[in-house]
């Protein structure tokens, strides 16, 4: 379908840092070491973004698309908005103190998640 290298590699990285977040908000108690390894996660999703960003805006599949690129950059951006705007309402340690409830507000991230690698599994051919 046509992604470049380093476009499929964003998202290989990108991938693996959101599977470790995601396992990091699904555990059911959180202690201090749980949320100082959610701080960490949570640094590591930003760059992942910042990377993956700058890998759709300048894939020469995408570039070469332009409705398929603004197509995965509005999904993108509604992804990590939602990813900021939940992380801004649930520091790490309020996850600690309320992990249920976390998981409830978490779950406005999912659906933009699901929606971008919808996007990116149809158009580009990539499996997380």
């Amino acid at each position: 379908m046509g992604a470049g290298k380093e476009l499929l590699e964003a998202l290989r990285s990108f991938a693996e840092v959101e599977r470790k977040i995601v396992l990091l908000g699904e555990r059911p108690e959180v202690d201090n070491a749980h949320a100082s390894a959610m701080v960490n996660a949570r640094r590591e999703l930003v760059m992942a973004f910042a990377k993956l960003g700058t890998a759709l805006d300048t894939d020469p599949h995408l570039t070469a698309h332009p409705d398929k690129m603004t197509q995965g950059t509005r999904l993108f951006s509604a992804f990590r908005a939602q990813n900021a705007i939940n992380q801004a309402d649930w520091p790490a340690i309020r996850v600690r103190d309320d992990p249920a409830q976390y998981r409830v507000a978490a779950q406005s991230v999912v659906d933009r998640s699901r929606a971008f690698w919808q996007w990116v599994e149809r158009e580009l051919g990539f499996r997380r």
